[in-house]
C-alpha cells in the first residue's frame, strides 16, 4: 500500500542527518540573503531621498517588497531542495539499497510517490518558514534605514499579493522535489543528475535566451523563467499566458518529468 511506502519514506528520511542539515540551510541562506539585499536596497533608497534623487529612489524602492524578500529562498532554497530531492534517489543507488527498496515495494511506481510526499511536505514547510522569516526580517532591517511607512508597508505579510507570492514559492519548491526525484530516477547517479539539474536552471535558460533567433520563440517555454517571473508577479515576455499560466506550465513541465521518471523506474529492474 502506498501508506506503508509513505511511512517507510519518512523513517528513512527522518533519520537522515542530511535532511536537517538542507532544510536549516535553505532557512539560512534565504534569511541572510533577504537580510543583505534589504539592507541595501534600504540604504540606497534612502541615500537617494537625501540626495533629492527621486526617479532612482523610486527605482530602488521597487525591490522592497515581498517577491524581493524572497530573491534568496528563489536563489538558494531551490537549490538545495534540486539537490537533496535528487539524493533521495541517486542516494539509495549509491549504497546498493535500491533493489532492496524496490522488492520491498511490488508496485513500484509507489517509490518516487511516497517520496514526493514525505520530502514534498518537508519542503513546503521549510519554505513557508524561509519566506515568513524573510519577510520580517528583511522589514525590520529596511525599518533600520528608512522612516516612511508606505514604503515599509509593501515589505509585510499583509501586504497585497504577499500569500500569492509565498503560495507561488510553495508550488515552486513542491514543482523542484518532483523534478529532482524525476531526474534523478533517470540517471541514477548522483553527479548526472546534480549537473543536468543545476545547470538547467543556473546556465541552460540563460544562455538559450541569448541564441540569435531562438530568443524569439523559446524563453517564454522555458520552466523555470515562467514559475520566477509568476513569483516576482510579472508576466513572462512573450507567453502566451499570465502568470497563473506560468505557475501551471512549471507544474506539468515538473509533472511530466517525474512521470517520465517513475515509469523509467518501473521498465528497468530497480
Amino acid at each position: 500500500m502506498l501508506a506503508h511506502a509513505v511511512n517507510a519514506e519518512w523513517i528513512k528520511i527522518r533519520t537522515t542527518r542530511a535532511v536537517y542539515w538542507t532544510s536549516a540551510l535553505i532557512i539560512v541562506f534565504s534569511v541572510a540573503f533577504a537580510a543583505f539585499l534589504s539592507w541595501a536596497n534600504a540604504m540606497s533608497y534612502q541615500m537617494f531621498i537625501d540626495d533629492g534623487d527621486l526617479e532612482s529612489a523610486a527605482i530602488n524602492a521597487e525591490g522592497l517588497n515581498v517577491a524581493g524578500a524572497l530573491m534568496g529562498l528563489q536563489l538558494f532554497g531551490v537549490m538545495i531542495i534540486l539537490i537533496q530531492g535528487a539524493l533521495l534517489v541517486t542516494g539509495e543507488y549509491g549504497n546498493n539499497t535500491a533493489k532492496s527498496n524496490a522488492l520491498a515495494v511490488p508496485r513500484r511506481w509507489q517509490l518516487p510517490v511516497a517520496k514526493f510526499i514525505v520530502y514534498g511536505v518537508i519542503a513546503a514547510v521549510t519554505t513557508v518558514v524561509a519566506a515568513v522569516l524573510s519577510v520580517l526580517v528583511s522589514r525590520w532591517i529596511a525599518g533600520t534605514q528608512i522612516d516612511d511607512d508606505a514604503i515599509l508597508s509593501g515589505i509585510s505579510l499583509s501586504a497585497d499579493d504577499a500569500w500569492t507570492v509565498v503560495l507561488r514559492m510553495v508550488v515552486y519548491a513542491l514543482g523542484a522535489v518532483a523534478l529532482a526525484i524525476g531526474v534523478a530516477y533517470l540517471l541514477r547517479k548522483t553527479a548526472g543528475a546534480m549537473a543536468v539539474l543545476l545547470l538547467w536552471v543556473l546556465v541552460l535558460e540563460d544562455i538559450v535566451g541569448m541564441i540569435p533567433k531562438v530568443d524569439k520563440w523559446i524563453p517564454q517555454y522555458l520552466p523555470f523563467k515562467n514559475i520566477g517571473g509568476a513569483v516576482n508577479l510579472t508576466d513572462v515576455a512573450n507567453a502566451p499566458w499570465g502568470q497563473t499560466g506560468s505557475v501551471l506550465y512549471f507544474v506539468v513541465v515538473c509533472l511530466v518529468v517525474f512521470i517520465i521518471g517513475t515509469v523509467t523506474l518501473r521498465r528497468r529492474d530497480a
